[in-house]
C-alpha cells in the first residue's frame, strides 16, 4: 500500500541547532495576517458596530499576544508541567516548540473581551467573524505540526500512512508506520472554515451562532479524531485534550441553545 516517508525539516532557515525560522512559525503569521485582512474587509462593509482599521490592529496585536501567552501557559502548566517544572527560562522557551491550541484559545477570546469592553464593540460580532480566517490558520498550523513530525497518530497500516524511520530531523522516529491525524485535522479545520464562512453570509444567523458553532464543531471533531492520536489516555479511555474538546462541544451546545431561546433581534445594521 502506498505511504508517506516523513523527511521534512521543521525549519524554513535555521540558524543553530535550536534556532530558526520554523514553519510552525510562519503558520501563525500567515493567521493573523489573513485574520487582519478579513476583518479589514468586513469592517469596511459595517458588519462590526464601532470597529474602525485601527480598532482592526488594536485586535490583531492583543489577540496575537493573547494567542501566544495562552497557548505557551497551557502546553507548560497544564499540559507538560511534568516536563518543564520549575525552570522559567524553559518556560518561555518557544522557539524550541510548545504551544497548545486550548490556551491560545482562551487567550485570544480573554484579548477579545478586554477589546470589546475598552472599545465599545460588540463581543460576538468580533469573534463571529475572526473564527473563519482563525479556522484557516489553524488547518495551516496542523501542516506546520505535520513538517515537524509531531503529534503523531496511532499505528496505521492503511493507504498513506506516514513512516518515519528515515527522518534525519528526529532524534528517535516513532515506530511504525501511523494515521496522519495532523493531516486529518487541517482538513478539518478548512472545511470548518467554509461552513461558518457560508453560514454567516447565507443563513445570517444571531450574534454568537457562528462563533459558538466554531466551538462546538472543533471540539466535537477533535474529540472523534484522538481516538487517532498517539497520546496518553488519562481519564475513561480519554486524552486530557479530549476531556478539554468534549467540554468545548458541551459548553457551545448550550450557549446555542441559550442563544436561540432568546427574543430575536431586530435586523439591520450591526
Amino acid at each position: 500500500m502506498p505511504r508517506i516517508y516523513h523527511d521534512l525539516d521543521p525549519f524554513l532557515w535555521q540558524i543553530t541547532d535550536t534556532f530558526g525560522i520554523r514553519w510552525y512559525s510562519m503558520a501563525y503569521l500567515l493567521g493573523f495576517l489573513l485574520t487582519r485582512w478579513y476583518l479589514g474587509r468586513v469592517t469596511d462593509r459595517g458588519e462590526i458596530r464601532n470597529m474602525t482599521q485601527e480598532r482592526v490592529d488594536t485586535w490583531v496585536l492583543a489577540s496575537f499576544l493573547g494567542a501566544l501567552l495562552g497557548a505557551r501557559f497551557f502546553h507548560v502548566f497544564v499540559f507538560e508541567f511534568d516536563r518543564y517544572g520549575m525552570d522559567p527560562a524553559a518556560w518561555i522557551a518557544v522557539w524550541r516548540g510548545g504551544l497548545a491550541y486550548h490556551g491560545g484559545l482562551v487567550g485570544v477570546v480573554l484579548a477579545t473581551y478586554w477589546f470589546s469592553r475598552r472599545y465599545q464593540v460588540p463581543f460576538l460580532q468580533v469573534a463571529d467573524r475572526a473564527v473563519i480566517p482563525i479556522a484557516v490558520a489553524l488547518g495551516a498550523g496542523r501542516v506546520a505540526n505535520f513538517i515537524n513530525a509531531e503529534m503523531p497518530g496511532t499505528l496505521y497500516e492503511g493507504p498513506f500512512c506516514v513512516d518515519y524511520s528515515m527522518n534525519p530531523h528526529l532524534a528517535v522516529p516513532p515506530e511504525g508506520c501511523r494515521h496522519p491525524t495532523q493531516l486529518y485535522e487541517a482538513g478539518k479545520n478548512w472545511i470548518l472554515a467554509g461552513f461558518l464562512f457560508l453560514q454567516l453570509r447565507i443563513f445570517r444567523p444571531r450574534d454568537g451562532i457562528v462563533f459558538w458553532s466554531f466551538i462546538g464543531l472543533y471540539g466535537a471533531i477533535r474529540f472523534n479524531l484522538m481516538f487517532l492520536r498517539d497520546e496518553e489516555r488519562i481519564l475513561a479511555g480519554l486524552t486530557q485534550s479530549q476531556i478539554f474538546s468534549g467540554g468545548m462541544a458541551l459548553i457551545a451546545a448550550i450557549a446555542i441553545i441559550l442563544i436561540l431561546r432568546g427574543p430575536v433581534p431586530a435586523r439591520g445594521k450591526p
